[in-house]
């Protein structure tokens, strides 16, 4: 009986250990202030380093526009670079000037449709 009692009173001992790291490990992860005070948040990286603004809008359109009235038959990984936006955003531009008729496909690339070029 008495071996049983030890064992049982040196179980609650771990017990109680484990539950005080517990309680401290809760702590730094609901940012209560512990040891090693409140955890921070990270923040987000998603803008590259050197990008310092965004387009306005319109602004990505009007310069897709340019570049193919100065360079027809561009492909959009070449617009892409010339005006520092993601060839995805190109595509989605240039699909968009598709519906609406200003650009059409010229070979590999993409051009102006005539009646873009006159307004």
């Amino acid at each position: 009986m008495a071996d049983i009692e030890g064992v049982i009173r040196e179980r609650l001992a771990e017990i109680d250990s484990e539950k005080r790291r517990l309680e401290s490990a809760l702590a730094e992860l609901t940012g209560a202030r512990g040891p090693r005070g409140p955890r921070k948040r990270a923040t987000s990286t998603s803008r590259r380093a050197g990008s310092t603004r965004r387009a306005k809008p319109g602004e990505r359109r009007q310069q897709v526009l340019t570049h193919l009235e100065k360079n027809p038959g561009a492909r959009p990984s070449e617009i892409a670079s010339a005006i520092k936006a993601s060839p995805n955003q190109v595509h989605s531009l240039i699909a968009k000037l598709r519906q609406e008729k200003l650009v059409r496909k010229r070979g590999k690339g993409y051009g102006l449709a005539r009646a873009a070029v006159s307004s």
